[in-house]
């Protein structure tokens, strides 16, 4: 699956004005018109800013990226002003089936909304300001310096900001800044529909059904409703070239069955009616990131395990630290130093959600697939307290009220 953007630029650094026959104004440029940069223009624009959001797709790509919203995202994109449409081209569903081995762990109770990546962008960039500038365009060069920075696009294009922001997803980034891969490979995801046989019915709205073993290497598949269907993302830990992976395309059913044998206790006669999506992870941090006049967010500054379920929350916290908090007062003064960018970087926030997805991208792996004795009954602990505390959330819900 290609990148929200990945222009492949012939880098400077500089603050001379490049030979160009016309050069645009901007306040703000944004290179990347994925979620990141999408929301992040319409927060701007909405505040009043002259922007300028470039992406080389006029229309976002079927990828296979997030596909649900969930916890704290829904109070970010509350309060980012964005969750109402997005809620209104999603399909929301509250109560999940939480399963392993066969066996009903809990079920729990939370706001949750489905909707294919690409039309989560596409919901994003209808709520673009009319002010706000949309470009469609490869971006082949960006000079930056203390006071000005210029994005150059293939057609030659140049557009002069006071501030660009880099959301260009996994793509290569810009302005010399580089890429140090933590973990290559680190995990695989799988996208796909299900549906019940001919008279057969699921009886769940949305299941979550966790690995069986150490030895299947799947940390859960999540299945939950998407627009009158039923979408399954897989989280797993296999190898691109693992022959399970080959088989789960070839035959997604039984290779599920095959790994988690007591699903069909759930799915009963199920098909999967369509190709078999995937996505390998990376994870990776920008470096050398500290520059005059740009700021990065979202994926394009890191990367984070899909089962995690915090690379949205990350994303949503970039937007919101940058814009609503610090982009107000770079503005206020003329320059644009590597000072004011770095203080974006430290924020207290943004460093915690950081440094929460790290933890939450080891942990995930180790609960899925370490074998040694303390994770053995780490992971036993875990499943137990759930059931104990859903038996009691249970009791409680039965329990009259006087």
């Amino acid at each position: 699956m290609p990148p929200e953007d990945s222009a492949s630029p012939d880098v400077k650094a500089t603050d001379a004005t490049p030979e160009a026959a016309a050069v645009q104004q901007t306040q703000i440029g944004i290179v990347g018109g994925g979620l990141s940069g999408s929301i992040a223009a319409v927060v701007l624009g909405r505040a009043g800013y002259d922007v300028t959001l470039i992406d080389r797709s006029a229309e976002y790509p079927d990828e296979f990226r997030a596909e649900k919203i969930a916890g704290d995202q829904v109070g970010l994109m509350q309060s980012l002003g964005i969750l109402g449409p997005i809620a209104a081209d999603s399909t929301p569903f509250t109560e999940v089936v939480n399963v392993r081995r066969g066996e009903v762990i809990d079920r729990s109770y939370n706001q949750h909304f489905g909707i294919l990546y690409k039309d989560l962008v596409k919901t994003a960039r209808a709520q673009l300001p009319a002010a706000v500038r949309f470009v469609v365009g490869r971006v082949i060069d960006v000079q930056t310096g203390s006071q000005r920075q210029f994005i150059t696009l293939q057609d030659g294009t140049t557009i002069e900001a006071r501030l660009a922001i880099l959301a260009t997803g996994m793509g290569e980034l810009l302005c010399g800044i580089g890429r140090r891969v933590v973990t290559p490979k680190q995990s695989m995801s799988f996208g796909f529909n299900v549906e019940p046989a001919p008279g057969h019915t699921f009886r769940f709205a949305s299941l979550t059904y966790y690995g069986e073993h150490g030895s299947d290497a799947i940390d859960y598949l999540s299945v939950f409703p998407i627009r009158g269907a039923l979408r399954a993302n897989l989280f797993t830990f296999h190898r691109l070239r693992d022959p399970w992976v080959r088989r789960l395309r070839q035959d997604p059913k039984a290779a599920l069955l095959e790994a988690l044998p007591h699903l069909g206790r759930f799915l009963g006669n199920f098909r999967v009616p369509n190709k078999v999506q995937s996505w390998v992870m990376d994870l990776s941090v920008a470096d050398n990131h500290r520059r005059d006049g740009v700021a990065i967010i979202g994926d394009a500054f890191q990367t984070s395990c899909p089962a995690a379920g915090v690379g949205v929350s990350r994303l949503l916290t970039d937007v919101d630290r940058l814009c609503n908090v610090y982009i107000p007062q770079w503005l206020a003064a003329p320059a644009m130093g590597v000072d004011k960018i770095g203080q974006f970087y430290d924020d207290p926030i943004k460093r915690r959600t950081d440094m929460r997805a790290e933890r939450l991208n080891a942990y995930r792996r180790s609960l899925s697939l370490d074998t040694s004795l303390i994770w053995k009954v780490h992971r036993s602990q875990v499943y137990l307290r759930r059931r104990a505390l859903g038996w009691l959330r249970n009791l409680e819900a039965q329990t009259p009220t006087q």
